[in-house]
């Protein structure tokens, strides 16, 4: 009996190693949910009301200069994008909004991979 749970725990053992390099899943946690140690890819839009820290698909609601303050050495390294307030009661002003968030996500992205390529 002994026997068989050994080798239970060897086989359990072996697929959750197998799983783990198979889909490399430590390289998609890293992709996803950590904000990079120097911050390169992030970027603020910055609304004369809020701010936003865009960081790889997801976005944090933050207070600029708190944020600044708490973070100085942050204060060159995070690009900042001044964007005008939102008039939310016309159709046409919300859809040219996401146009210009759709355009400002892929230049920053192609200035990224352009400076990414330069350097390897």
């Amino acid at each position: 009996m002994e026997h068989i749970r050994e080798v239970f725990y060897s086989m359990s053992i072996f697929t959750m190693g197998y799983l783990i390099f198979k889909y490399d899943i430590f390289k998609r946690l890293a992709e996803k949910g950590i904000i990079n140690k120097d911050f390169s890819d992030c970027y603020i839009l910055k609304y004369p009301k809020h701010a936003e820290l865009h960081n790889k698909d997801m976005v944090y609601k933050i207070d600029f200069d708190e944020f600044f303050r708490l973070n100085p050495k942050l204060k060159g390294k995070i690009t900042v994008i001044e964007r005008p307030e939102v008039d939310s009661t016309k159709a046409f002003a919300v859809k040219e909004e996401v146009e210009a968030r759709r355009k400002i996500k892929a230049d920053f992205w192609e200035k990224r991979k352009k400076s990414k390529q330069k350097t390897a």
